[in-house]
């Protein structure tokens, strides 16, 4: 059988599914209440909304833009983990 090369995470399920795995045992199950994905992205609901922006930190994402407007407000960390476009919700001001 012939080595194959893997697209980049975003590109294919399969790659997908192995940089939530990769995401999953590095933060923990029990960390995560929720995910929502999509082709080349994921969202990461926390069990903690208030742990979010530690686990957006854990994750290497730097870009976090708040939603006032939210009650109360949340904010919304992004960047690339694994190949993968990843959001992180968290309340906004909650850093440890």
């Amino acid at each position: 059988m012939q080595a194959q090369t893997r697209p980049p995470a975003g590109e294919s399920l399969h790659g997908m599914f192995v940089a939530l795995i990769e995401i999953l045992e590095a933060l923990g199950e029990e960390r995560v209440a929720g995910l929502t994905i999509l082709r080349g992205s994921v969202r990461i609901e926390p069990t903690r909304l208030s742990d979010g922006e530690v686990i957006a930190r854990e994750l290497g994402l730097t870009e976090g833009v708040v939603q006032r407007l939210a009650t109360p407000a949340v904010a919304d960390w992004s960047g690339t983990v694994a190949g993968l476009e990843c959001h992180v919700r968290t309340l906004a001001g909650t850093a440890r």
